[in-house]
């Protein structure tokens, strides 16, 4: 089982390859953690929208656009990005 501090972890290095560093949004989608990352300087739309997840079981990496399945985004639990200071890996 993946903890969400330990997907935060994965997703942030993932999606740092690609200069994306800075969390604007996180939530919990019941099967999978879902993070949304855009560069440290603001970029419209740099990520287009999607978000890495991160498979609560599996640990695997995969992306959701919420037009993919606007209902499962509607029905998701936001979890407060400000937590993550707390684990000095910062927002």
């Amino acid at each position: 089982m993946i903890l969400l501090h330990e997907a935060y972890l994965k997703a942030k290095t993932e999606e740092a390859k690609d200069g994306l560093t800075r969390l604007i949004d996180c939530c919990d989608y019941g099967d999978f953690w879902g993070f949304s990352f855009v560069p440290h300087i603001k970029k419209e739309g740099a990520n287009g929208g999607a978000y890495i997840t991160i498979n609560k079981k599996t640990g695997e990496i995969r992306y959701f656009n919420p037009i993919m399945d606007f209902d499962l985004f509607k029905k998701a639990i936001r979890i407060p990005i400000e937590q993550f200071a707390e684990y000095n890996v910062a927002i």
